[in-house]
């Protein structure tokens, strides 16, 4: 485990370098590098301390990670509404991913007994599209690391929440027939049916109530989560816009979300 000093100077070379929109050189942040989840995730608690201070996160992300099959999560700063405008400059690097978003309408905080799945999907009261924009201070993600892409907020730029999915909850029963667009400036860059990585985005949710969210209080009503690319990260020099829509296999719209640059 990283010492307490190591972890607080780690976190502020990744804002550091995240606010100057330059790659991170590692040789500037010390000698120790964060070895397992446990640094990485004590490295995200401190950048949180130091942008957010003692505010709990209201939105995160999960996802899969090639060093275990445990998921791995992340909080987001901030959600911007759909259509929103952001400066194309406030990032070093631009992707998109096409993913779908849950919110919680009830709490479920720790407890000693598991949450079931079912009780989780339960505690959902609304689905909407949504836009993940990646962003990295690593210089090379793919080749820092699990535990370096975790500690830097497993890559995440903004998050945009698009609309609400009225389907919602019937489409827990629809993952396999559902696809994803996604498309940058106007062009289709990524499509597929039923392509998310684990067939069943909420397949992580167990998890997330039991384990992910416990140290920061457990899931509470208004939480947003969200699961996951469904057709990869694709990335773009100067986007003027990102779209996502999420079709059913009869080709009707369940919702779409978009962003542009200036």
């Amino acid at each position: 485990m990283m010492q307490a000093s190591a972890i607080e100077h780690f976190a502020q070379c990744l804002l550091a370098a995240r606010g100057a929109r330059t790659p991170l050189a590692l040789t500037a942040c010390g000698d120790a590098l964060p070895g397992n989840r446990a640094d990485a995730y004590a490295i995200q608690a401190a950048a949180w301390r130091q942008m957010q201070g003692t505010r709990r996160p209201t939105a995160w992300k999960i996802g899969i990670s090639p060093d275990s099959i445990v998921p791995v999560r992340a909080a987001l700063p901030a959600v911007v509404p759909n259509q929103s405008r952001l400066r194309r400059n406030a990032f070093r690097v631009i992707g998109i991913e096409a993913e779908i978003a849950v919110r919680f309408g009830r709490a479920l905080p720790p407890r000693p007994q598991p949450y079931a799945q079912s009780e989780v999907i339960a505690a959902i009261d609304s689905a909407y599209v949504a836009i993940e924009i990646v962003d990295t201070a690593l210089a090379d993600p793919s080749a820092a690391g699990p535990f370096l892409r975790l500690a830097d907020s497993m890559l995440h730029g903004s998050f945009v929440l698009g609309e609400r999915i009225a389907a919602w909850p019937d489409i827990v029963r629809q993952w396999h027939a559902l696809t994803a667009h996604s498309h940058i400036d106007g062009h289709a860059v990524a499509s597929g049916e039923g392509s998310h990585p684990l067939g069943d985005p909420l397949s992580q949710l167990a998890w997330w109530a039991n384990a992910g969210a416990t140290d920061w209080g457990g899931i509470q009503a208004g939480d947003l989560l969200t699961t996951g690319t469904w057709n990869g990260m694709h990335f773009a020099e100067a986007p003027r816009s990102f779209e996502a829509r999420f079709t059913t296999a009869a080709g009707e719209t369940l919702g779409a979300a978009r962003v542009t640059f200036s």
